[in-house]
């Protein structure tokens, strides 16, 4: 999840206040990484915002000044927001004054390329391309608290594209900060999501195809040879493996089926030269299918061959339109 976290926030920032749950209550106010203001931006980004929560919703625009200025209000229960802004342009959700009463600090940062499946453009009034990105805001749900922090949030972001790390039930071994692991449900997401990531860095140039096929090999490599550690040691330091692998979604494929970074590989148990469990090595031939669609796509044989327009910004420029994610934007 912090992989996951990591790259999503490539592409927009949430934000959200939370509070403990520990007698004070001791409250954590929503901070963005940047800068509270605007940049001059040159990438539109057109936002669909639904209030699925118990109360009304008034949006503020951070101008260049650093100030709220609003721009309209949602109503509760499924009112809806849309609203033509701009990469580095970070908006505020609230339900009244002062910190306490804010729901969500947000930033987009990049735009996401389309996909099969996951499309993030519209065409304009001039016939432009631009990005979208839709997102509803909730009520978080009673009794679950964030993953990282057991922190009771003040609401809960929607986004089928770019999805928050889920919650998790008050009182499971996750809601600490110091267990990371998830149920079959939850891996079953991730490998999705990360083969929907290496779509979208094929999209833009990025060769997805060579990271799902070496992805492939490694998998296959580790399911044939399930008594062999050497096969599910993979060296950080190889040149081939940074970057068909780990500087790409093939990564979190790897996380996802309980790799983790060790001295220098990515590895995954059992240690002590014992044996891969069968169930380890069926969870592997689940994500092997999954990796395997996307590459037919990729390679034109599994989709329905249109080629998606992609939004201006989609190739990967970043905050108000300077440099490419993975460089001087990171």
């Amino acid at each position: 999840y912090n992989w996951h976290a990591t790259i999503t926030s490539l592409y927009r920032i949430y934000a959200i206040p939370s509070h403990a749950l520990d007698g004070d209550r001791k409250f954590h106010p929503a901070i963005l990484p940047m800068h509270p203001s605007s940049e001059r931006g040159q990438v539109p980004l057109h936002i669909y915002v639904t209030n699925a929560t118990s109360h009304d919703i008034d949006v503020y625009w951070i101008d260049y000044k650093g100030n709220e200025v609003h721009k309209g209000r949602i109503p509760k229960r499924r009112g809806v927001w849309t609203q033509t802004t701009f990469i580095g342009h970070p908006w505020t959700f609230r339900t009244g004054e002062g910190e306490e009463n804010v729901l969500l600090k947000y930033a987009p940062f990049r735009i996401a390329p389309s996909i099969a499946g996951a499309v993030t453009s519209r065409t304009d009034s001039g016939g432009n391309t631009e990005g979208v990105q839709r997102f509803a805001l909730r009520d978080a749900p009673e009794g679950y608290v964030t993953r990282m922090g057991g922190l009771v949030p003040m609401c809960w972001v929607d986004d089928e594209i770019l999805p928050e790390v889920p919650l998790t039930r008050r009182g499971s071994s996750n809601d600490s900060g110091s267990n990371n692991s998830f149920a079959s449900s939850e891996r079953s997401d991730a490998v999705q999501w990360s083969c929907q990531q290496i779509q979208r860095e094929d999209a833009i140039g990025h060769r997805g195809n060579a990271s799902a096929k070496r992805l492939l090999q490694y998998l296959e490599n580790v399911c044939l040879h399930p008594d062999d550690p050497k096969y599910r040691r993979l060296r950080l330091g190889n040149r081939i493996f940074r970057e068909t692998i780990y500087d790409t979604g093939a990564r979190g494929v790897l996380l996802a089926l309980g790799f983790e970074e060790l001295y220098g590989h990515m590895e995954c148990g059992p240690g002590g030269g014992r044996m891969l469990g069968h169930d380890r090595i069926r969870d592997i031939s689940d994500a092997m299918e999954v990796v395997n669609r996307a590459l037919k796509v990729m390679e034109g044989n599994g989709g329905d061959g249109i080629v998606l327009a992609q939004p201006e910004g989609g190739d990967g420029f970043g905050r108000a339109g300077f440099g490419h994610a993975g460089g001087m934007n990171l």
